[in-house]
């Protein structure tokens, strides 16, 4: 696990790199034990407060930051800044690309078309195997139908995308059943790997404002994410903020 956590919002976040954070996950796949990797931006925060206890499971579950929101709550609360940002949409095809050893994947989630169209995308990677697919209308009319063609496809990585909390809340309550070494919820990466979303520039992520690219493309959903779920997200970092752990501390997580 990395060797240093951030508490924020009473999630325990790690403090690594790309290369750290990839390392250890692969190493999870090579010796067979079981993570849970989730991505924490703001919304993961709001969201997710109910999950709180279950996102503390020590070694299965690994936390990352994801966003400014979280960069600017670091700053705030211990003037100082993450090792990286490592949001999901980024990290994925990263490890992807960069893996040393072949992957199988199982994609779960989004629309038919962001499924199909991510897998295809993915398959052209040349050390990665696509083990199946699943949209996220249909998994939820035969569940135990997914769930035994996920385990019988022995994928090394789940992919889940059906939109924080459920894809969180999904992956706590099937982990012990899932035969995976990796599961990650990786909320819309099926929709911009497949095309069917259009990204912001890379000036603007670069400048952490891909946020504003998003809301601008959809703000009938997304104006209550970046207004009044920001301004809860600040009230539950700052009334936690007593109970914090210092900005960079050993892991004492069982």
């Amino acid at each position: 696990m990395p060797e240093r956590f951030v508490r924020i919002g009473g999630f325990a976040i790690g403090d690594c790199d790309f290369a750290g954070a990839s390392r250890h996950i692969l190493a999870s796949i090579d010796d067979g034990s079981k993570i849970a990797v989730f991505f924490a931006n703001t919304h993961f925060v709001v969201t997710c407060q109910p999950l709180r206890e279950r996102l503390s499971q020590g070694a299965s579950v690994l936390i990352l930051n994801d966003g400014i929101g979280l960069s600017l709550a670091r700053r705030l609360l211990f003037r100082s800044d993450f090792t990286e940002n490592l949001n999901g949409t980024d990290f994925i095809p990263r490890l992807l690309r960069e893996s040393t050893r072949p992957l199988r994947l199982y994609l779960l989630g989004s629309t038919e078309a962001s499924v199909d169209g991510a897998a295809a995308a993915f398959a052209k990677m040349g050390q990665v195997a696509i083990a199946g697919t699943c949209d996220g209308y249909s998994l939820w009319s035969r569940e135990e139908d997914v769930i035994a063609r996920i385990n019988a496809s022995s994928p090394d990585i789940l992919l889940v995308a059906l939109g924080c909390p459920k894809q969180e809340q999904w992956i706590l309550d099937h982990f012990d059943r899932l035969q995976v070494p990796a599961t990650f919820a990786i909320g819309a990466l099926f929709d911009f790997v497949s095309g069917q979303q259009a990204r912001a520039p890379d000036v603007m992520r670069k400048a952490g404002l891909e946020w504003l690219y998003r809301l601008w493309r959809e703000p009938r959903r997304l104006v209550y994410r970046y207004t009044i779920e920001i301004l809860l997200f600040l009230r539950i970092v700052f009334s936690n903020a007593s109970a914090t752990a210092r900005p960079a501390v050993a892991d004492s997580r069982d």
